[in-house]
C-alpha cells in the first residue's frame, strides 16, 4: 500500500522520468566549413546564416526526433588547402557526424579524398558534377550540377534559336568543369562553340577575351565564373559596345553582380536559384513555399535580403532533417550516410531524390532553376 508520504516521492520521480525521456536522446554534430572571410565570403557567409537560422528553429521546435542539432563552423578563407586542414579538424577532433560545405567547386573537389577516407558523410555546395560523378560512398551535394544547369540555359538558347556561342570561363574547377560541360551538351542541341576565353577570377580588366567574343560574330556569350570577373565582364562588354546578349552562370546568381556593374547591368540574363527574386514567382512553382519561407526568415533575422547562395546550406539542413527521421535506430556517419543515400525532399534548389547512383539529388527534371533577366532596375522572369 502507498502512502500519503510516499506519493510526492513517486510524483518526483515520474515526472524526472518522462522529462528525461522528452530529453534529446543524442546531439547530431554538424560541422560546416565555409569562407567566411576573403574573396568567397560572398557564398560562405549567407549559407553559414542560413544554416544556424534554420538549426535554431528545429532546435527550438525541439529538434528532430530528439536529437538536437549542434553546429561548428570554421572558416576556409576560399583556399581548398585549409579547407582540408578545418575538414581534418572536424572529424578527428570535433568529431562530428556530418560534414557541410565546402562552398565552392574547387575546394569541395580536395576534401572528397578525405571524406571517403574517414568515412564521415558530407553534404558538399558545390556546383560541378565531379563532385558527384562517379558517385563516391560518403559524398552528396546540395545544389545542381553543372550539367543539369547548362543542359537549362542550352534549352533556353534552343528556344530562342541561337546557334553559336562565345563562352567565357573562369580558369577554375567551377568554370573548366563548366566547359567541359558545355562541349559535351553542345551536339545534342545542334549549337557550337564560336570562340572560348578563359581568365582569372579576379582579374581587373577582361576586356581582350570580350572583343575575341565580338570578333567572333556568335549569337550570345556565355559567362562560367563566380564573382567577382562577371561584374567586370559586363562593364567590359558594355565599353566596348558589345551588342550581344550576355548570360550568366548560376555560379554569379547575386544581386552584387548586378549592384556592381552599374549602367552595365541592364539586359544581363542570369540562370539564377529562386531566391534572388521570390516575388517574381508563380503560386504554383512547386519550391516556391520553402523559398519563400528562407526570405522572410532570413530577412527577418538578419535584417537583409538573403543571397542566393542561402538556400545551398538550408536545403542541406532539410536533407539532414529528412534523413534523421527515417533512422529508427541509433544516429551516427553510417546511419546517416545510409540515409541520406534514400531522402527524398522538396528544397529551395528543387526535388530531391537521392539514390545509390545519384548523389546530387537533383536533375532536369528537379526544376532547380529560373531563368531571370535584370531590366530598369530588377530582376524579371526572361520570357
Amino acid at each position: 500500500m502507498i502512502s500519503r508520504r510516499s506519493i510526492p516521492l513517486l510524483l518526483a520521480a515520474l515526472f524526472a522520468a518522462n522529462h528525461a525521456y522528452a530529453q534529446p536522446s543524442k546531439t547530431v554534430k554538424i560541422g560546416a566549413i565555409y569562407p567566411m572571410t576573403g574573396s568567397a565570403s560572398f557564398l560562405g557567409i549567407p549559407e553559414e546564416r542560413a544554416l544556424r537560422m534554420r538549426l535554431d528553429e528545429v532546435n527550438k521546435a525541439g529538434g528532430v526526433n530528439g536529437h538536437k542539432l549542434e553546429l561548428i563552423v570554421y572558416d576556409t578563407e576560399g583556399n581548398g588547402t585549409k579547407a582540408v586542414q578545418q575538414l581534418r579538424r572536424l572529424i578527428e577532433s570535433d568529431k562530428v557526424d556530418v560534414v557541410f560545405g565546402p562552398s565552392s567547386s574547387g575546394e569541395a573537389l580536395q576534401t572528397i579524398e578525405l571524406v571517403n577516407e574517414a568515412k564521415v558523410p558530407q553534404i558538399a555546395h558545390g556546383g560541378t558534377e565531379k563532385l558527384v560523378t562517379p558517385t563516391t560512398k560518403y559524398v552528396f551535394n546540395s545544389v545542381p550540377t553543372d550539367r543539369v544547369a547548362i543542359a537549362y540555359v542550352l534549352s533556353f538558347f534552343k528556344k530562342k534559336g541561337y546557334k553559336t556561342i562565345a563562352f567565357m570561363s573562369s580558369a577554375d574547377g567551377y568554370g573548366q568543369s563548366g566547359k567541359n560541360v558545355l562541349e559535351s551538351l553542345l551536339p545534342e542541341y545542334g549549337m557550337k562553340i564560336a570562340t572560348a576565353e578563359e581568365f582569372n577570377r579576379q582579374d581587373a580588366d577582361i576586356t581582350a577575351q570580350v572583343l575575341r567574343a565580338r570578333q567572333s560574330g556568335a549569337d550570345a556569350m556565355l559567362v562560367w565564373s563566380a564573382l567577382p570577373a562577371p561584374t567586370i565582364i559586363a562593364r567590359n562588354a558594355h565599353a566596348v559596345g558589345y551588342d550581344k546578349p550576355i548570360f550568366v552562370g548560376y555560379g554569379a546568381a547575386s544581386n552584387d553582380l548586378v549592384d556592381k556593374a552599374g549602367p552595365a547591368a541592364e539586359g544581363l540574363y542570369i540562370s539564377s536559384f529562386r531566391l534572388l527574386a521570390p516575388g517574381s514567382l508563380s503560386e504554383n512553382d512547386p519550391v516556391r513555399p520553402v523559398t519563400m519561407k528562407i526570405y522572410a526568415d532570413y530577412l527577418a533575422r538578419y535584417k537583409e535580403a538573403p543571397a542566393n547562395f542561402a538556400q545551398h546550406s538550408y536545403d542541406a539542413a532539410l536533407i539532414l532533417e529528412s534523413a534523421i527521421k527515417s533512422i529508427k535506430g541509433p544516429v551516427n556517419r553510417e546511419t546517416l550516410r545510409d540515409a541520406i543515400e534514400k531522402v527524398n525532399v522538396v528544397g529551395a534548389n528543387g526535388h530531391f531524390r537521392f539514390s545509390p547512383t545519384n548523389h546530387g539529388g537533383l536533375d532536369s527534371s528537379s526544376n532547380p532553376l529560373v531563368m531571370l533577366r535584370y531590366v530598369q532596375g530588377k530582376w524579371q522572369i526572361a520570357q
